[in-house]
């Protein structure tokens, strides 16, 4: 007889250990203060948050056209409130030429852009038409030159489609007659480097300040980049990119900055990635630099469902195990089941945005974002989570597979 009862009694100790006071009480504030919204649209509780903040870390899923087409619509919201500077995670070299394209100061940036950035560079020259140019939503890129032609390419650009090409021409000419990866090449930009500082009261004269100063940095982020690409270093690489989004942050001079990275790079206390100082780590840590910790808000946008790949060479999509179908005590998965029941449906029909500043998010659960699952605090990684109802890839990177 009690052999009998023991199965039950065992089923009946895990049912009611799955209903725990902490996961009663996630549920509580789940119910609470979980936004669902319409996917396409943005809702007014996160416009509202951002706009009272000055530096906002987008911590994205890579290659996603549904996160492309919400930031865009979000900068546009965020422009009346002050919102000035987009910085992306992408090669620095190319980053002057599509800031001078969405601010239409010239009509044509690199394919290799056009295939992971078209959409909201696009969007954002069509929103600046028109505006003043102190009104206008500036662009930067934040990241070391992962290709070994960006800068040449960079350089090249400045001589013929400028209007200083003819006074860039005779500085850099011995730098484009070398190739990357050669002894030469290094030897030529390191002589252009000394050039540049030792001729400098001359060439902010020949060249203007601001043409002088995009010379300097190019040239700097390449000499950096290098030695990351020759042998790649997480720590050095992270380095470039919170030394350049420190310049963004002060060349906003006030204004809110929007900086879109990957999620790892956003988060406020590491739970992912190799053992380092991230970005979203270090403004945390030197949030006096911008007002104080704040006006520093970190968000994680991942999807319920849906396809994406694994990097931007990848050309076969894999679905993204779906929410509903963790494990019952996955934070994702109750999230996902709080939205499809007041959609009324088996799966999340909504989006959905959480923020994460109550205790209850304090703890370390389990937590999925897409293909993996880990263990995190929620409250303490990121300020608040933005989710999609299903996420597909870029439809830039899908044209460019044709």
């Amino acid at each position: 007889m009690f052999s009998k009862l023991v199965p039950v009694v065992s089923i009946v100790f895990v049912l009611l250990a799955c209903v725990t006071p902490d996961s009663a009480r996630i549920r509580e504030v789940l119910d609470t203060d979980l936004v669902t919204f319409e996917s396409g649209t943005v809702p007014d509780e996160l416009v509202d948050t951002l706009s009272r903040r000055k530096v906002l870390l987008l911590g994205e899923t890579h290659y996603v056209q549904e996160h492309q087409e919400f930031v865009l619509e979000l900068l546009i919201r965020l422009h009346p409130h002050g919102l000035r500077l987009f910085a992306q995670e992408m090669p620095h070299a190319y980053g002057w030429i599509v800031d001078d394209y969405v601010t239409g100061e010239r009509d044509n940036y690199p394919e290799s852009v056009r295939r992971m950035d078209e959409y909201w560079i696009e969007g954002l020259r069509a929103f600046n038409e028109g505006l003043p140019e102190s009104e206008r939503i500036r662009f930067s890129y934040i990241d070391m030159n992962h290709a070994h032609d960006a800068c040449l390419l960079s350089l090249s650009w400045m001589v013929r489609g400028t209007r200083i090409g003819e006074s860039i021409g005779p500085l850099v000419v011995d730098v484009l007659e070398t190739h990357p990866g050669t002894d030469g090449y290094i030897r030529a930009l390191v002589d252009l480097e000394q050039r540049l500082a030792s001729d400098r009261a001359r060439l902010e004269d020949t060249l203007g300040l601001r043409w002088y100063a995009r010379l300097v940095e190019v040239v700097e982020i390449e000499l950096r980049s290098i030695p990351v690409r020759e042998r790649f270093d997480n720590p050095v690489r992270e380095r470039i990119m919170i030394d350049l989004a420190n310049r963004a942050i002060e060349n906003a001079a006030g204004s809110s900055v929007a900086l879109n990275v990957g999620m790892y790079h956003a988060q406020r206390r590491r739970y992912m990635g190799t053992r380092q100082e991230w970005l979203g780590e270090y403004l945390s840590a030197n949030a006096e630099r911008f007002g104080g910790s704040e006006q520093l808000y970190s968000v994680a946008f991942w999807g319920f469902s849906g396809e994406r790949i694994r990097n931007f060479m990848d050309r076969n999509p894999e679905p993204v195990p779906e929410a509903m179908d963790r494990p019952t005590s996955n934070f994702a998965r109750q999230i996902a089941e709080i939205v499809a029941r007041r959609d009324g449906t088996t799966r999340p029909e909504s989006a959905a945005f959480i923020e994460l500043s109550d205790p209850a998010f304090a703890r370390s659960m389990q937590i999925a974002f897409s293909f993996s699952r880990l263990r995190a605090a929620p409250g303490r990684q990121f300020d608040a989570y933005l989710v999609f109802p299903e996420i597909s890839v870029l439809e830039s990177i899908r044209r460019a597979w044709e």
